[in-house]
Order: C-alpha cells, then sequence, then structure tokens
C-alpha cells in the first residue's frame, strides 16, 4: 500500500518504480540526447557547438540572476518581472552567440582559402595538364558543406536545449533517485511532478532549439525586414511559453500550463516551417571557371 504524508502542499507516495524514473529522464532529454548521438557525437567541430552554446545558455542564466538581485523582495513573487529579464537576457545571449560564431566561421573560412591559394597555386599547372575531368573538392568547400547554418544551428540548439532542460529537470531527477518516494505537488495532484517536470524539460528543449535556428537566420539577415520579424518572432514565443507556466501557482495548475505549452511550441514550429525554412540558406550556385 502507498503511504501518503502531506507537508506543506506536497503528497510524498513511496518509491518511484525505476521504470517511471527512466522513461521521465528518457522524455526530458531524448531531442536533444538522440540529435547529439546522431548526428553530431563525430564531428569535432559541431560537438564545440554544443558545448560552447550550453556555457552559453548558462551565462544567460546567469546575467538573469544578477537582473533578478535589483528586484526588491516584496516583488519577487511578481512573473512579469522574473520572466521578461529571463527572455531578455536569453535572447540577447542568443544574438551574441550567433553573432560571435559567424565571426569565427569567417575567420577559418578565409584563413582556409589564403592557405589553399599559397599551397595549391603550383599544383594547378599540373592539373591543367591532366586528362582527368574529376577536381578534387577544396577544403574551404567541405567546411561549408559541414559548418553551414542548418548543422551549426541544430548544435546550437542542442547544447542551449540539453543544458536548460538539465537545470529544469536534473535536480528533480536527482531527487527522486534518492529512494525517498515519489513526489506529488497540489499544482500537479493528476501525475507524479517527475513527469510534470520531464513533459515541461521536453517542451522547452524543442523551444529552444527552435528559438536558436530562429535567431540563426534573424541575425544574418538582421538589416533586412524578415531578419528583424524572425527576430521578434523568437522573443515574443518565448515570452508566451515562459508565462504559460503561471498556472503552476494554482491548484491542479498544469491541466492548463501543459497545453498553453505545448501550443506555443507548436506555434513556434509552424511559424519557422512558413516563414523561415525554405530560405533559411541562402541559394548557391555552383559554376566551373
Amino acid at each position: 500500500e502507498n503511504c501518503l504524508v502531506w507537508a506543506d502542499n506536497i503528497e510524498i507516495r513511496t518509491m518511484t518504480s525505476a521504470a517511471l524514473t527512466a522513461g521521465c529522464a528518457f522524455l526530458a532529454f531524448s531531442p536533444t540526447f538522440f540529435l547529439l548521438v546522431l548526428m553530431f557525437h563525430r564531428k569535432a567541430h559541431l560537438i564545440i557547438i554544443v558545448t560552447t552554446s550550453a556555457f552559453a545558455f548558462l551565462i544567460g542564466s546567469l546575467f538573469t540572476s544578477l537582473v533578478w538581485l535589483l528586484v526588491p523582495s516584496s516583488l519577487q513573487t511578481n512573473p512579469f518581472l522574473l520572466i521578461f529579464p529571463a527572455v531578455v537576457c536569453q535572447a540577447l545571449g542568443r544574438c551574441g552567440f550567433v553573432h560571435m560564431y559567424h565571426k569565427v566561421e569567417g575567420a577559418i573560412i578565409a584563413s582556409i582559402r589564403v592557405h589553399e591559394r599559397q599551397t595549391c597555386g603550383g599544383a594547378r599547372g599540373a592539373a591543367d595538364n591532366s586528362s582527368s575531368t574529376n577536381e578534387p573538392m577544396s577544403e574551404s568547400a567541405k567546411l561549408t558543406l559541414e559548418l553551414n547554418d542548418w548543422s551549426c544551428g541544430i548544435a546550437t540548439g542542442v547544447g542551449y536545449g540539453g543544458m536548460h532542460a538539465l537545470m529544469l529537470y536534473g535536480t528533480l531527477l536527482a531527487s527522486e533517485t534518492g529512494g525517498m518516494g515519489t513526489l506529488y505537488q497540489s499544482s500537479c495532484s493528476i501525475m507524479p511532478s517527475i513527469v510534470n517536470s520531464a513533459l515541461n524539460a521536453f517542451l522547452f528543449s524543442i523551444l529552444d532549439m527552435v528559438l536558436v535556428l530562429l535567431t540563426f537566420y534573424g541575425m544574418k539577415q538582421r538589416k533586412t525586414k524578415e531578419g528583424v520579424i524572425a527576430l521578434l518572432a523568437g522573443v515574443i514565443f518565448h515570452t508566451g511559453a515562459a508565462f504559460s507556466t503561471t498556472p503552476n501557482g494554482a491548484q491542479d495548475g498544469c491541466k492548463v500550463s501543459l497545453p498553453l505549452v505545448a501550443s506555443f511550441v507548436l506555434a513556434t514550429l509552424c511559424f519557422f516551417q512558413c516563414y523561415v525554412a525554405r530560405r533559411f540558406l541562402p541559394e548557391v550556385r555552383y559554376h566551373q571557371e
């Protein structure tokens, strides 16, 4: 029989089953984990992007905490004063990271092209006298195929989403595996807190990946109307998803919060697919000199 203990509107039941814990961990980290394993683990440069973007998320969270220190204690329960600084700091962090990435990418490509001109100039005459028509792909062309906004944008999203999921869910997961029982909260009495938090971590990790892709497009096109719209849309969708969590302060608020968060994630995906995806990468035309 389950033993029920109530304390400060928190209900604790006996041992969380291993299957529930493993399933919730799988749900919370599945978007970022499987992208990391299937797409990036063999590409060192993308792993570097994943790692640095996760660090960028932590820097954004640090600045958010510093802003929160300025909020008077009497206003620290005001969701507007807590959510807006967090959204703005994370948006600025994403923009700063993407701007830095484009600078580094440009420097790497320029360096490779200089190296190619220096090392391949003498070999070009011999290649012209060859009867073979198959020309090897240059190093800069290979790098362009690997370091494009799709691959690096998704890698950055994996870093942001993975670290966000870890911050949202890691502490609760660790406490649940300690054998203290299954935690139920008044904000979501219909399911264990470990399930509710796993669903939130799953949804926000997907949202983070799409927001990063919007930032990649917006920063590259920031001097155009389309780029500005993409950046503003990212802030709006992030704000809406963040405010969708406020019903959790009420009794069984997760019945409202989870559908709202899912709706904003779906709206963000639809906006990206309809407005950005088809023109995410510039059209590249290859020609032979």
